[in-house]
């Protein structure tokens, strides 16, 4: 069957990819503004989504399982047993906790062969254009009361802020939590890297009104997870497009576009100034606290191999085998308590650990760990013309598969949008992956 035949079939599979990835950003603005009193269903609003995705898929003949899949589905269920024979017993949270792997993990391989190269330069626009209307609903949070009601919380009730610097607390845009901000500006960094650095088409005018949105938006973040995760991607791309002398002018063309724009917002945007003043107070602040994580050096890097190394350094004070699956998401920790609290870790590694035991949580570490391997390498071996996207991509969906606290539904639908992105712009290179070592 050629691609004429295929494509047309798929429709049905976009349209969902698609609902999926607008539930992904505006999950949160439904359960604080549009729908407060369905905030507690509505965490799982893009749950139906995956399952008419994975049915539709293997309707459709979509040949996305992958070793991947099969070892993450038998590590996930043989948990889910012990859970439910040994462990907390809770059907409802073992679900919970099992429906990341058994629903939105194989989306990564479906969003792979089903997605073309146009499909994602076309999210990479929308992204542009959601970028211009987040950074304004970020300024109104930034420069609002919490008690004003762009900045409500979940539920209709209290506040999203979070904890900033100055008096002033951390927006999380449209998101529930900061986080799903932070990621939110990571993705959208990957096409704004890529469209100025690349051959294809997009508006000058999206690009550069894109372009002065999230350097306006990240210091308002008055997040350091956000500002180190854009670098990252910077630095992907970075590597990815330094293929000749031509291309080396040009990046260094957009760097020096970015540091004009930078000092011109600096003295002449008010907002711009006080974001950046707040966002350093809050650096220096943290540099000098031992309590609040270090600042960006510490907080970012050594927690990075805190978390990796905690699971294996604590080994033997994890049984090989736990019954606790669900319960280190706050959602099943509310369902088991009564309280949205950490019960198990607040690193991703701790909780896949704590919840399955060593075999079957590291085996999940394991399955993840690889996949990020093996997409960034794959990707870097790319012919240069077709290194660009894939590996810009890598520079979003690695750390996310990684390390990624796919606990949080903001988070782990980052991390499936990103990683599938990156199959789809290697599938659609030369040899399909179905065929490849990956």
């Amino acid at each position: 069957m050629n691609e004429q035949e295929v494509i047309p079939n798929y429709k049905s599979l976009k349209i969902a990819i698609w609902l999926y990835f607008f539930l992904w950003i505006f999950e949160g603005a439904l359960r604080k503004w549009i729908l407060p009193s369905l905030a507690t269903p509505l965490l799982v609003v893009r749950d139906p989504i995956a399952i008419y995705i994975l049915v539709r898929a293997i309707y459709l003949n979509v040949k996305f399982m992958t070793p991947y899949i099969v070892f993450s589905f038998i590590f996930t269920l043989l948990s889910l047993a012990i859970t439910l024979t040994f462990g907390h017993g809770n059907l409802f949270v073992g679900i919970y906790g099992a429906r990341i792997m058994l629903l939105h993990f194989p989306l990564i391989f479906i969003i792979g062969k089903v997605f073309t190269k146009e499909d994602i330069l076309k999210l990479g626009r929308v992204l542009l254009v959601l970028n211009i209307f987040m950074t304004i609903i970020v300024y109104f949070q930034f420069s609002s009361p919490q008690s004003a009601f762009i900045n409500v919380g979940i539920g209709g009730e209290g506040s999203a802020g979070f904890s900033g610097a100055m008096g002033f607390s951390r927006p999380p845009g449209t998101f529930s939590f900061t986080s799903g901000l932070s990621i939110f500006y990571t993705a959208v960094s990957v096409f704004v890297y890529y469209f100025w650095l690349s051959k294809d088409s997009c508006s000058k005018i999206l690009l550069y009104a894109s372009t002065i949105a999230i350097v306006i938006a990240l210091p308002l973040t008055i997040s350091r997870g956000a500002v180190v995760a854009v670098l990252i991607v910077g630095l992907f791309a970075v590597m990815a497009s330094v293929t000749s002398a031509k291309m080396l002018g040009k990046l260094v063309f957009t760097v020096v576009v970015v540091v004009i724009l930078f000092l011109v917002l600096q003295n002449y945007v008010t907002v711009f100034s006080l974001g950046t003043e707040v966002f350093m107070d809050r650096v220096d602040s943290a540099n000098r606290s031992t309590g609040a994580g270090g600042g960006l050096k510490e907080s970012i890097l050594l927690r990075i191999v805190a978390d990796f190394l905690g699971p294996f350094i604590d080994f033997f004070g994890h049984p090989i085998f736990e019954g606790n699956l669900g319960m280190g998401t706050n959602a099943g920790a509310q369902m088991l308590t009564g309280k949205a609290v950490f019960l198990v870790s607040e690193t991703e590694f701790g909780r896949l650990v704590g919840e399955q035991g060593i075999i079957f949580g590291g085996g999940v570490i394991l399955i993840r760990l690889i996949l990020a391997l093996r997409i960034a390498v794959k990707s870097w071996k790319l012919p240069k013309e077709d290194r660009l996207l894939p590996f810009t991509l890598c520079g979003a969906a690695c750390p996310a598969l990684f390390q990624g606290q796919w606990a949080q539904p903001s988070v782990l639908g980052f991390a499936i949008i990103m990683a599938g992105l990156v199959m789809a712009a290697l599938n659609k290179v030369d040899t399909p992956l179905e065929n490849s070592t990956l």
